[in-house]
C-alpha cells in the first residue's frame, strides 16, 4: 500500500537519452543480482536515475534505503524525493531528537515507510522487504565510523544488507572508490 497522493502519484521522472541508457544498463545488472556503481559528475543526473529506480522498486511493493554521506545535503534530497513520493519519505539522522529517531525506528520496525533517507547510522534500522539500497556519494569518508565503536563502513554494510534482503544496491559517485562491484555504469 502506498502513501502517495494523487498529485505525487502522477509525477514521473523524465530521463534524458544518456540517463535512459544508464538506467537500462543498471536494470540489466540488477537482473543478474549485481551491485552497480553509477559514475557521474555532480549535477549529471544521477538523482533522476535514482528516482526512476525508486519508482520501479515501489511498484514491486518493496522498500528503499537511500543513504547520504552527511546531514547537510539531506534537505535538498528530501525536497526532490517529496516532489515524486510525497509523505512516503522518512528521514533518519543524528541531529533528530532521540524521540524522533525512535519514531522512525518504530516506523521501520512496523513496516510503515516506503523510502528511508538517512546517514550511515540508518544502516542499523530493522528493515524488512528492502528492494533497493542507494549509497549516494559512496566515496565519502563520512560513511566510515571510526569513533566511538562500533567501527564500520556503511557503504560496505549496504552491500551486505543488500545480500541479506536480496535487494538491489547502487553506489553513486563522481569520484568512485569502489572496486567491489562488478558492474560500473557511466552516466552523462
Amino acid at each position: 500500500e502506498t502513501n502517495l497522493d494523487s498529485e505525487t502519484d502522477s509525477a514521473q521522472v523524465e530521463l534524458s537519452e544518456p540517463q535512459q541508457k544508464a538506467f537500462t544498463e543498471i536494470s540489466s545488472a540488477f537482473a543478474e543480482k549485481q551491485p552497480v556503481l553509477l559514475h557521474g559528475v555532480t549535477s549529471s543526473g544521477k538523482t533522476e536515475i535514482y528516482i526512476k529506480l525508486i519508482q520501479d522498486t515501489l511498484a514491486q511493493g518493496r522498500k528503499v534505503l537511500y543513504l547520504l554521506p552527511e546531514i547537510a545535503i539531506t534537505a535538498q534530497i528530501i525536497a526532490r524525493l517529496e516532489k515524486y513520493f510525497g509523505t512516503s519519505v522518512k528521514v533518519y539522522h543524528s541531529r533528530h531528537t532521540a524521540s524522533a529517531r525512535a519514531g522512525v525506528y518504530n516506523a521501520v520496525l512496523g513496516n510503515k515507510y516506503e523510502i528511508l533517507l538517512g546517514v550511515r547510522s540508518a544502516i542499523f534500522l530493522p528493515y524488512d522487504n528492502l528492494g533497493l539500497i542507494i549509497v549516494d556519494e559512496e566515496h565519502e569518508n563520512s560513511y566510515k565510523q571510526f569513533d566511538p565503536d562500533p567501527r564500520y563502513n556503511a557503504r560496505d554494510m549496504a552491500l551486505v544488507l543488500g545480500k541479506i534482503h536480496n535487494a538491489n544496491v547502487i553506489l553513486g559517485s563522481a569520484t568512485p572508490s569502489a572496486s567491489i562491484v562488478s558492474t560500473a555504469v557511466r552516466d552523462v
